[in-house]
């Protein structure tokens, strides 16, 4: 049944750049604005950290104070009480009028006056959502481990935290503990543009290696969203990476070098790199 749900679409995991653009967008929209009621997937409600039937009753009546990002988690702030959503593989964010059509896939509704409805979709099953309040969101599991913000890291922290870490480079760039919001899709990115194989152990590393692969973080990052916003038809739900050099393009050119795009998979995972011009 997974193996049926999993288009290449929804194998595109959500990372910073995904969520900071649905940050952006959908905060405005929802700031001071009341909940008026909270729905839950009968099917789907599992996927909720908190008893599924409890969701309504903390969140109805509430007033959005404000929707941020931290890593990969998207945290709706609801007078005292935080929805933290981990969208994992397959979660998506779906801004939708009320009287839009469901999708099989949602996991919860939440509408706010004016008829708009926040949306959790998951067509991998894999999304987590947590209930806390001020206390006690370091219960949230990975939340207390987040390391600094990928984007906004210096180039002195980022020297000091990555000599604390050893391994491959691309195992590095996707944990979470040294920097937070990267994962498979944009580690592909960011080694291509540093020019750094995603093999290539970190202790293999001069100061100069270090100091261009964290510029190459920074840019891949910050260009990465502005293409994102940049989309004439954006929609949160969906995820266009057209604007990827290397991540799921095996085979076809290094717009670099011209050589061909190699691609590994391992436990699922694609990796993407380029032989001729990452070393």
């Amino acid at each position: 049944m997974l193996d049926t749900l999993l288009t290449p679409q929804w194998c595109l995991m959500p990372e910073m750049p995904e969520l900071e653009v649905v940050q952006r967008t959908l905060a405005p929209r929802m700031q001071g604005r009341t909940i008026e009621d909270v729905v839950v997937s009968p099917r789907l409600g599992f996927l909720l950290r908190t008893p599924p039937q409890g969701l309504p009753a903390a969140l109805r009546g509430r007033r959005v104070v404000q929707l941020w990002r931290r890593g990969k988690f998207l945290v709706l702030d609801a007078d005292s009480a935080h929805l933290v959503i981990n969208p994992m593989l397959g979660g998506r964010i779906q801004w939708s009028a009320a009287a839009d059509k469901v999708a099989a896939a949602t996991v919860f509704r939440i509408r706010l006056t004016g008829d708009d409805e926040f949306r959790f979709t998951d067509t991998a099953r894999m999304g987590r959502v947590y209930l806390a309040d001020g206390d006690t969101m370091g219960t949230v599991p990975g939340w207390a481990e987040l390391g600094p913000e990928a984007l906004d890291i210096s180039a002195e922290d980022f020297a000091k935290r990555i000599r604390r870490h050893p391994g491959e480079l691309k195992n590095l760039l996707r944990n979470q503990e040294f920097i937070a919001g990267i994962g498979n899709a944009y580690s592909d990115e960011i080694l291509h543009h540093a020019q750094l194989l995603p093999l290539r152990r970190r202790s293999s590393l001069n100061a100069g290696d270090i100091a261009r692969l964290h510029a190459s973080v920074q840019h891949v990052l910050a260009r990465a969203v502005e293409a994102i916003s940049a989309q004439p038809h954006y929609e949160t739900h969906k995820q266009d990476r057209s604007f990827m050099a290397v991540h799921m393009k095996g085979g076809q050119d290094c717009p670099r070098c011209g050589h061909r795009i190699s691609e590994l998979t391992a436990r699922g995972e694609i990796t993407n790199f380029c032989r001729g011009c990452q070393f």
